[in-house]
């Protein structure tokens, strides 16, 4: 195992190398937890204090170097933004680069004839834009023809010394670009069957460039750039999809390509055979995201790898083995919390660890439940109240990375089938109850392969397939005939409609979207009828009706970021409005019978807004609570848009989710996770209760917090 440099509290999404004067090499790393940081390879120790002033994880980095010989390093951001750092004195080389209207994936520098070098990032709002390093204006318009994100761009220098610029889509597509025209060099190169998350140059010992790809299909291909064609068969042995791919060249002159996968293996592959160079690199616990050749000053070449197990790894890529005797770092955090009713017994709080066990908590003492955990690897939890054939009890359904569902009984903590709900080997999203009125209950759950999988009461199978891209929600939508369609939400930019009985789209594909679809719901208008809801990365809101597929209203629109959650409201005259919750830091409420504002921006939050949800208090008012970056909650009027009481502090980190619990004597509570480890219990009046993971992982300690009274309330 490489040895792992430790210091991001959170996931590390992109290293890079960053070449300096004087031969000095330092290694870059993206983390999850907003920060940039610098480690020399040589002593693995940081180079200074990390980077911080991204609004959001950061994605990706890359060494910009310029005429004068200086070298700075560009990072892309969750907050949209592209930001240039001095390398010297570890602070902001100018202002952020503004203008992607989705969150940045990937950025490079361009070389240009005449030594000017440009910056280009990518972007989930399926645009490819170019920047100056000097005086961080656009250049040119943005780059568009992907249908869907840009997961990754790089630079290919060409026999002629020019240079193209490639990048990889969710459209499965690569394309190649000439960045002083900016316009297309190729016909876009077709062969991945699923999304391509990133592309990179690679120089062999004869002096040819090939561009490799890598895919979520599991392949890496090589292609001529020159023609637009394959270069060599696919290479195949990842068990799962392949994250990113560099070049290193080794001490004898040979050149490698090392790919990242999320089957948490490091391959090395021979381009001049399209064979693995050797077994996989293995250590990592976790899916690996990055990986990157980082050349020492006496001219070895190692490889860093970056994993979602929080580590960055060294290696040696001659022999295969790490390049110093790793050091082991175990964390454990929350992924999910869901209200779960055991028949004949009081309400639990269900929480999923990383640790891969779900804890239970009584929600009124803060306490472990009996029979408290249940142990096997998981992503996500949710709740279901079904009735056949579980005889209208609650079944706890809890996920598995590889995609495989468990169902439990949440009274005896055992399975309620000997079978399992196994779909492809891919990340299940989302995992929420369909019930048809008047029909069978049907549960739905969404994998990252782009397909919707129902089961029923007889366990059949039925994968939706239609999408293009991972599928990010789904929910059930309510005809004016009574029969109920399933709405899905996706990457791919569309909202779906399904016909739950013949597992058939039940229309076109609603298309308007202009980024990724992150949500769905219904929403019941004045008269009676019910409109389909969806949040885009593109910052707008849109209404369709389901029974025609058509535009309900023109675009919501006001939110200036991407729009991740929206959900229903009931106010206190009986109308409904809908309300959504957006990167820009606001949420919005909007009377969803003519798509205008219903009250002024909710403004409040500096952050991000993850997740909003209605709380029906014991008096039957009902406020909207919202979850954010900022590490907050907040509680809402939604008849007049103001805030309800002061925020709810407690969490030190980003806030992903909220949700409702209701208590045995009819009080209600309000759950809320985040980036921190914690579930925190909020009650009114009553303390706040603090759920939290131990280091080993093992139990979850309890401690006091803040209470918040119905007093309080304005």
């Amino acid at each position: 195992m490489g040895i792992p440099l430790t210091g991001h509290d959170g996931r590390v999404l992109g290293v890079c190398a960053v070449p300096l004067t004087g031969g000095r090499t330092l290694l870059a790393s993206a983390g999850w937890d907003t920060t940039v940081r610098l480690w020399d390879p040589d002593t693995h120790e940081p180079a200074g204090d990390p980077l911080t002033g991204h609004g959001g994880p950061v994605l990706a980095v890359c060494a910009v170097p310029l005429p004068d010989g200086r070298t700075l390093l560009a990072s892309a951001g969750w907050d949209t933004t592209v930001r240039l750092w001095n390398l010297d004195t570890h602070e902001p080389a100018g202002d952020p680069l503004v203008g992607h209207g989705g969150l940045v994936v990937a950025v490079c520098a361009v070389p240009l004839p005449g030594g000017r070098t440009v910056i280009a990032s990518a972007s989930r709002d399926a645009t490819v834009r170019f920047w100056d390093p000097d005086t961080h204006a656009p250049v040119g318009d943005p780059l568009t023809g992907h249908h869907g994100a840009v997961y990754g761009v790089c630079a290919v220098p060409l026999p002629d010394g020019r240079a193209l610029l490639a990048s990889a889509g969710s459209d499965r597509t690569v394309r190649l670009w000439d960045p002083r025209s900016g316009q297309p060099a190729q016909k876009p190169m077709i062969g991945h069957t699923d999304a391509v998350s990133a592309v990179c140059p690679m120089t062999l010992p004869d002096g040819r460039t090939l561009l490799a790809s890598a895919g979520s299909d599991r392949t890496v291909r090589l292609w001529d750039p020159g023609s637009g064609q394959p270069a060599q068969k696919p290479m195949i042995g990842h068990t799962d999809a392949v994250s990113a791919v560099c070049p290193v060249t080794l001490s004898d002159g040979r050149v490698l390509l090392a790919s990242a996968g999320r089957d948490q293996m490091v391959g090395l592959w021979d381009p001049a055979s399209d064979q693995p160079a050797g077994e996989p690199l293995t250590g990592h616990d976790d899916a690996v995201s990055a990986v990157c050749a980082v050349t020492l000053p006496d001219g070895r070449a190692l490889l860093a790898s970056a994993s979602d197990d929080k580590t960055t790894r060294l290696w040696d890529p001659g022999s295969g083995r790490p390049w110093t005797k790793p050091l082991i770092v175990h964390h454990s955090e929350v992924y999910g919390v869901c209200a779960v009713a055991p028949r004949d017994e009081p309400t639990v709080l269900a929480c999923g660890c990383a640790d891969g066990k779900v804890h239970f908590w009584d929600p009124g003492s803060g306490q472990p439940a009996q029979k408290s955990v249940l142990t096997g690897r998981h992503d996500g939890i949710v709740a279901l109240r079904v009735g056949t054939p579980w005889g209208e009890r609650d079944v706890l359904a809890y996920l598995h990375k590889n995609g495989m569902v468990r169902l439990r009984d949440p009274s005896s903590r055992e399975p309620v089938s000997t079978r399992d709900l196994t779909g492809r080997d891919d990340e299940v999203a989302r995992l929420p109850i369909i019930t048809p009125e008047g029909e069978h209950i049907v549960l739905a759950y969404t994998n990252g392969d782009g397909t919707v999988r129902l089961w029923d009461e007889n366990w059949a199978r039925k994968p939706l397939v239609g999408h293009r891209d991972a599928v990010s929600g789904v929910c059930a939508v309510t005809l004016p005939c009574g029969r109920a369609l399933l709405a899905s939400s996706s990457w791919d930019t569309t909202v779906r409609l399904w016909d739950l009985d013949t597992g058939q789209p039940a229309a076109e594909p609603l298309t308007g979207h202009t980024g990724a679809v992150y949500a769905v719901c219904p929403v019941t208008l004045p008269d009676g009828h019910t409109v389909l809801a969806s949040a885009s990365e593109d910052t707008t809101v849109r209404l369709w009706h389901p029974d025609t597929g058509q535009p309900a209203t023109e675009p919501l629109t006001g939110h200036t970021g991407a729009v991740y959650a929206v959900c229903p409201v009931t106010l206190p005259d009986g109308h409904t409005v809908l309300a959504s919750a957006s990167e820009d830091t606001t949420v919005r409420l909007w009377h969803p019978d003519t798509g205008q504002p219903a009250t002024e921006p909710l403004t409040g939050h500096t952050g991000a807004v993850y997740a909003v949800c209605p709380v029906t208090l014991p008096d039957g008012h009902t406020v909207l609570a919202s979850a954010s970056e900022d590490t907050t909650v907040r509680l809402w009027h939604p008849d007049t848009g103001q805030p309800a009481t002061e925020p709810l502090t407690g969490h030190t980190g980003a806030v992903y989710a909220v949700c409702p619990v209701t208590l045995p004597d009819g009080c209600t509570v309000l759950a809320s996770s985040g980036r921190d480890r914690t579930v925190l219990v909020w009650t009114f009046p009553g303390p706040t209760r603090r759920l939290s993971s131990s280091a080993a992982g093992d139990a979850v300690g309890v401690r006091s917090e803040r209470s918040v009274g119905f007093g309080e309330i304005a």
